[in-house]
């Protein structure tokens, strides 16, 4: 068991003791690659062990193991489908459980990347059986009107919603710490009773490892078999679409000042466009190449001349952070968006396009105007580009997480708080 009131914060050499973390996902192994895989990656940059926890993408029976960038990913069986491997699975829960405590790893800190029961619950063990600090991540508003009422129908809302609110909510404030993707999900922790002093709010950034090079525009448009001299408006979403009529419509009014103006979309196919209730003269615009792996998006995006990212002010936008402004960024493209959640800081800080009202009108107005004026849409570009590669990068996010691992640590091992206290009285609590 570490003895974290002896442990050296530095190693024989004077520099920064190397930590050994566990980082649990709700995630399914392609969709890492969003925050898990880029904080992993750049831990064991900096030289660190790092083991990364995920769901296997199809898997029932084997766990698998690859050693990738310097760690580990661990994907675990699930007996569930599609999206509903997403943590839910018991199955997959002792199997994780079981596979930890086969290794018995003395890890320093455990990092929940979610708390639904796959994820907190061997984390959970894990902690209570070595006395490991151990803290969770919140990247979406999911209970209390947020993404379970955009994307479950309403006799799931009404059967499983206080299920999976509470799992969203109970285990935040007994923990050793809490990180979130938003401030609005950092003050929603707060007010559950997590300290605001071991909270740190850690927005997604731009994958340089991934865009480090982009495509010109004119090798992405022959690629995609564009016409080289035509305004195009961008749209990528691999995941989350509830937004896209929104940038459907938006660009239908672009089409009345700029008729040759084409819409490129990235992920969305041709029966997400027929859902949008796009008129025949709008659908033959669009072109809709439906998704593509994450890393071919490099060569495929530089194809826009600027993206539109409706982000109305719903409580779930609220919470969330949107990862695809970190690809326009890195790409050098102008954002159009709204003044909703993180993005009002982001473009407050960086001048990286347009924030409108969240109406189709609006944005497109903001879209016509940049279209029509290249050396805006340029110097816009390179300005997110520029950030990119500078505050909203992972090197920079990882280096505040990495820190914050850090003060976890030398806030349990003063005593502030003993190591896992709440987490050893909830389970003995629960567990009679």
């Amino acid at each position: 068991m570490p003895d974290l009131s002896s442990a050296p914060s530095q190693g024989s050499n004077g520099q920064p003791r190397r930590l050994k973390i566990l980082l649990i996902s709700n995630h399914r192994r392609f969709k890492v690659y969003f925050r898990g895989y880029p904080w992993a990656r750049e831990l064991a940059r900096r030289g660190h062990d790092v083991d990364l926890f995920c769901h296997a993408d199809t898997a029932r029976l084997k766990t698998s193991v690859e050693h990738v960038d310097g760690f580990r990913i661990v994907s675990s069986p699930d007996m569930l489908v599609g999206a509903l491997r997403q943590g839910w699975d018991p199955y997959c829960a002792v199997r994780r459980a079981a596979f930890l405590w086969r290794e018995n790893k003395d890890y320093d800190i455990i990092h929940c990347l979610d708390t639904r029961p796959a994820v907190i619950g061997p984390g959970l063990l894990m902690a209570r059986a070595r006395g490991i600090p151990i803290v969770s991540d919140w990247i979406d508003w999911w209970g209390r009107g947020g993404l379970i009422a955009e994307r479950r129908p309403r006799w799931y809302q009404v059967l499983f919603g206080g299920f999976e609110t509470w799992f969203e909510e109970h285990f935040r404030a007994r923990l050793d710490g809490l990180s979130t993707i938003s401030h609005a999900l950092q003050d929603r922790g707060i007010k559950l009773g997590c300290d605001r002093s071991r909270s740190i709010v850690i927005n997604g950034a731009a994958d340089l490892d991934t865009f480090g090079a982009p495509a010109a525009k004119d090798a992405a448009r022959d690629k995609l078999g564009l016409p080289r001299d035509v305004p195009v408006l961008g749209f990528s979403g691999l995941d989350v679409l509830i937004d896209l009529p929104l940038a459907v419509r938006a660009f239908a009014i672009v089409r009345e000042t700029l008729p040759d103006a084409r819409l490129l979309l990235v992920g969305p196919s041709a029966q997400d466009l027929a859902a949008c209730d796009a008129d025949a003269e709008t659908v033959k615009a669009v072109h809709a190449i439906g998704k593509v792996p994450y890393g071919k998006l490099p060569e495929l995006l530089p194809a826009a001349d600027a993206f539109l990212l409706p982000f109305p002010n719903k409580i779930v936008n609220v919470g969330r952070w949107p990862n695809k402004v970190g690809d326009y960024m890195a790409v050098g493209r102008p954002t159009i968006s709204n003044p909703v959640g993180e993005l009002v800081e982001l473009f407050a800080r960086h001048d990286i396009g347009r924030l409108t009202q969240e109406t189709p009108e609006a944005m497109a107005a903001a879209a016509v105007s940049l279209l029509k004026d290249p050396q805006t849409c340029t110097r816009l570009g390179e300005n997110a580009r520029r950030a990119a590669e500078m505050d909203l990068s992972w090197q920079t996010q990882v280096g505040r997480l990495e820190q914050w691992y850090r003060d976890i640590l030398t806030a349990v091992k003063s005593g502030c708080r003993e190591p896992c206290a709440g987490i050893k009285s909830e389970l003995s609590t629960e567990t009679g």
